[in-house]
């Protein structure tokens, strides 16, 4: 675990109040949150993730900007560029699932991530936050498969 200073949270805990699924979480659940990230460093040019692997993380940018490609046969595309406030994994928040594309550092990047179980325990006890989630990852699917096409 990554020892964060005062600064970091209170600057993670800005960042997750900007992710929509998190509008209605309460403070002292944002607390928990960023209490619970682990600061990961990328260089450029590195993977973050590889298409189809499973992955258990929320990803939160800070700084940085991320490309987010699809390969879909032997055809390679770039569908997106992420970067500070964007996030991404949401999907495997509620079940461990292969990523939908691969992200990669395009310049040198600091991301926050947080696990599904570390999620879970904080959330469990908030339909209404999973709902928002669950609708948002549909929405997500939709349209990363409407750019396979």
């Amino acid at each position: 675990m990554t020892f964060l200073s005062d600064q970091e949270i209170s600057w993670i805990k800005t960042l997750l109040k900007k992710i929509d699924f998190l509008s209605n979480a309460s403070e002292e659940e944002i607390s928990q949150i960023a209490n619970s990230v682990e600061k990961k460093q990328y260089k450029p040019g590195q993977s973050i993730i590889f298409q189809g692997e499973i992955s258990n993380c929320l990803y939160i940018i800070n700084k940085g900007r991320v490309s987010v490609n699809i390969t879909d046969g032997r055809e390679k595309k770039k569908v997106a560029e992420l970067s500070s406030g964007d996030y991404f994994g949401e999907i495997s928040l509620l079940e461990p699932t292969g990523a939908t594309a691969t992200l990669k550092a395009e310049e040198p990047c600091l991301i926050y991530a947080i696990t599904s179980d570390d999620f879970k325990k904080i959330v469990e006890n908030r339909p209404s936050i999973i709902e928002i989630l669950k609708r948002k990852i549909a929405q997500r699917k939709g349209s990363v498969s409407s750019t396979k096409k």
